[in-house]
C-alpha cells in the first residue's frame, strides 16, 4: 500500500496571515500538537523580516523550542528561509531543512520579494551555495505556479522551465497553486507534458482552497500516483502578498481523500487546535 506524505504548513504558511501574532508559546503547543496527532514533517516558522511579517517574529526561538522538545525529529522541523541573514541563523541554531521560496509570476515576485525571477533564480543559486557548508535538506517553494492574483492564468509548461537547473540541487519542490485557482485539468496537463518527469520524486503539491478546488486537485494528483501534498491543520492561511487567497487545503480533507484512495498514514485524528 502506497503511503501518504504530508508536510504541515500550518504553523507558517498558516499562521503568517493570521490577524493577531501568536505567542511563542502559542506557536509551540500548536506544533507540538500537531506532532502528537502524528504529523513529522512540520514547517515551523519564516525567518522573514518581522517587520514585514510579524506573526512569524521569533521563529527561531519556535524551532529551537520544538526541537528541545522532540530532538529525534529536528531534521522534520523546517524553517523558511528569505535570504542569506536568515539562512546564516538557520545554520546557526542547527536547523537541518531549510526551505527557499521563488515565483514564476514577474509581478508577484516584486511584490513578495522586490525582485524579478531572473534575480531570483540567482538569489536562490547564491544561497544554495552558501547551504552547501552544513548540507541541510533543501525544499524550493514555486509559487504562482498555475494563476497569479496580478497576471491572471500561467502557462506551467513554459513557465518551469527557467527553474529546471535548479532542481538537481534541492532534495524537494513544492509546486504552489497560490491563489486557489488551478483546475484538475492544469494539473493533469503539467503532469503529462512529462517537463517534470525526471524530478517526479521530488514533487510536492501545494494548494489553496479559495475557491474550493483544493479537493478535487489532490485528488487527481493521488491519481496519477503522488502521495507527497503540503497542507494546513483546518485549512487555515492565505498569503499576504496575493491579494484574495486563503486557506491551504486542509490537511484533514488530504486524509480523507487518502482513504478513498486506500494510501496509509499514521496520522491521528483531530488534529490539534490553535489556542
Amino acid at each position: 500500500m502506497a503511503e501518504l506524505e504530508i508536510c504541515e504548513v500550518g504553523p507558517r504558511d498558516g499562521l503568517q496571515s493570521a490577524s493577531r501574532t501568536l505567542s511563542v508559546a502559542e506557536r509551540v503547543s500548536f506544533i507540538q500538537g500537531l506532532y502528537d496527532c502524528g504529523l513529522k514533517k512540520i514547517e515551523v516558522g519564516s525567518l522573514v523580516n518581522p517587520k514585514l511579517v510579524p506573526t512569524m517574529a521569533d521563529s527561531d526561538e519556535v524551532f529551537s523550542t520544538v526541537c528541545d522538545a522532540a530532538p529525534t525529529n529536528r531534521d522534520n522541523f523546517s524553517l523558511l528561509i528569505p535570504n542569506e541573514k536568515g539562512l546564516s541563523r538557520a545554520l546557526e541554531i542547527g536547523c537541518t531543512s531549510v526551505a527557499f521560496f521563488t515565483a514564476t509570476s514577474e509581478t508577484f515576485s516584486k511584490k513578495n520579494i522586490n525582485r524579478s525571477v531572473g534575480e531570483s533564480l540567482e538569489d536562490l543559486r547564491h544561497l544554495m551555495q552558501h547551504a552547501k557548508e552544513k548540507n541541510p535538506r533543501i525544499r524550493l517553494y514555486i509559487s504562482t505556479v498555475f494563476d497569479c492574483a496580478y497576471e491572471g492564468m500561467k502557462q506551467p509548461e513554459k513557465d518551469l522551465i527557467a527553474f529546471l537547473p535548479l532542481f538537481d540541487a534541492v532534495d524537494e519542490i513544492s509546486l504552489g497553486d497560490t491563489t486557489g485557482k488551478a483546475t484538475a485539468q492544469q494539473v493533469k496537463a503539467l503532469v503529462e507534458s512529462r517537463l517534470l518527469e525526471s524530478w517526479r520524486q521530488k514533487l510536492w503539491w501545494h494548494f489553496h482552497d479559495t475557491y474550493a478546488l483544493a479537493e478535487d486537485n489532490v485528488s487527481l494528483a493521488m491519481d496519477l500516483g503522488f502521495t507527497r501534498f503540503d497542507s494546513s491543520a483546518g485549512g487555515i492561511g492565505g498569503c499576504p502578498f496575493s491579494p484574495g487567497a486563503k486557506g491551504n487545503v486542509a490537511t484533514e480533507k488530504v486524509l480523507a481523500v487518502a482513504a478513498v484512495k486506500g494510501l496509509s498514514h499514521s496520522v491521528r485524528l483531530p488534529l490539534a487546535s490553535v489556542r
